[in-house]
């Protein structure tokens, strides 16, 4: 079986882990906004993360770090780049899936399948896996990025502060009628494209993406 380059970043992400090769993560603690000097280790735990590989879904078994605040006593998990808190997908194949909903005049239906077949489980040690990429799971996505309103304002305010001409002020994010129902919906998903342009343009000008660290700052995950 092939490893991807996705596996290969999760595989290197677990290795690291279990070598005890961690740092402490920097800036301020996402429970209480103090900054200590350093954080004491808590735990590692167990996650398994979905990623999808042509027409099929594979699963990777990996593990997380959660870190203590020597100030509030509270404890909290750090998210490695290609992961986002409650969620079983990677982060590269959210903003892929995503951007290819609102970007085309696409259903749900459509965004989940490959070459005309929804999107399947990788069979595992010769055992047929019936689940299937529900289109339920990119609607559930866009509606999470699309509630974010503190991380888009914020995530905007430092863009403008280093590049106020950016593209990203002028641009108007229309939706396709066929997409929503409501206007609540339409906003919704008007807030997550932008939020992923956001995203784009903040690693461009910033050298590292709005997810996870800042997500998770920003909502005291």
């Amino acid at each position: 079986m092939k490893v991807t380059p996705v596996e290969e970043i999760i595989q290197r992400h677990t290795d690291s882990i279990i070598s005890g090769n961690i740092k402490p993560p920097q800036g301020s603690c996402p429970k209480c906004f103090e900054t200590p000097n350093t954080y004491k280790l808590h735990e590692c735990r167990k996650r398994k993360f979905r990623f999808i590989v042509g027409c099929f879904v594979r699963i990777v078994l990996s593990l997380l770090v959660r870190w203590e605040c020597p100030i509030c006593g509270r404890t909290f998990t750090e998210y490695p780049a290609f992961a986002l808190p409650y969620k079983r997908y990677v982060l590269m194949d959210i903003e892929l899936l995503c951007e290819d909903y609102l970007e085309n005049e696409k259903s749900y239906q459509e965004t989940v399948s490959c070459e005309d077949e929804v999107i399947g489980y990788e069979e595992k040690a010769g055992k047929v896996d019936e689940r299937q990429l529900s289109p339920s799971t990119p609607w559930r996505w866009l509606g999470f990025l699309g509630s974010m309103k503190n991380t888009l304002t914020e995530a905007l305010n430092l863009i403008r502060q280093k590049a106020p001409d950016s593209y990203i002020f002028r641009e108007l994010f229309p939706i396709f009628p066929g997409k929503y129902r409501t206007l609540k919906r339409k906003l919704l998903l008007q807030n997550a494209w932008k939020l992923l342009q956001a995203n784009q343009i903040f690693q461009h000008l910033f050298g590292e993406k709005i997810f996870p660290r800042y997500e998770i700052a920003r909502t005291r995950i």
